[in-house]
């Protein structure tokens, strides 16, 4: 079981630090793959926001969750470590993306496009599930 869930917790977390990278350091690969906005359906100021300022934090922090189901797999004692951390970050970011998107789009500002939307909240339930289950692990694993 713990390999499983290692292989998922790898992949969603891949998934999530690359296309941020991309975000970030090639924006129009990453707008062609469809994993960036455009100022077209996105507000500029937001967009500027996501992509540099959110961004570049998100390429910071979002590959520790990942290397914590690779150790996982190959019985490192610090992977519960990096699970607790990179969990919480697992937790913020999705959260702060979901909030935001709300908060903003009531406000009538341009949030994206209703296809780009559902894709985020779909991966932010995925990555807050594999952020809960890998803490729980750990907790689990560290007797806390």
């Amino acid at each position: 079981m713990t390999f499983t869930i290692g292989i998922i917790t790898i992949i969603l977390g891949l998934i999530g630090w690359v296309g941020q990278t991309l975000a970030v350091f090639n924006n129009d690969l990453a707008t062609k793959l469809g994993l960036s906005e455009t100022e077209d359906v996105m507000d500029p100021t937001m967009l500027a926001f996501e992509r540099f300022s959110m961004g570049i934090m998100d390429f910071l922090l979002m590959w520790i969750l990942p290397v914590s189901g690779y150790l996982m797999i190959i019985g490192n004692a610090w992977w519960p470590v990096f699970a607790l951390v990179g969990g919480a970050v697992y937790l913020y970011i999705p959260g702060c993306f979901t909030i935001t998107r709300i908060v903003l789009g009531k406000r009538g500002l341009k949030i994206g496009t209703r296809s780009a939307q559902i894709t985020a909240y779909v991966l932010a339930v995925f990555w807050t599930v594999d952020a809960l289950v890998m803490m729980s692990l750990a907790i689990n694993e560290l007797n806390l």
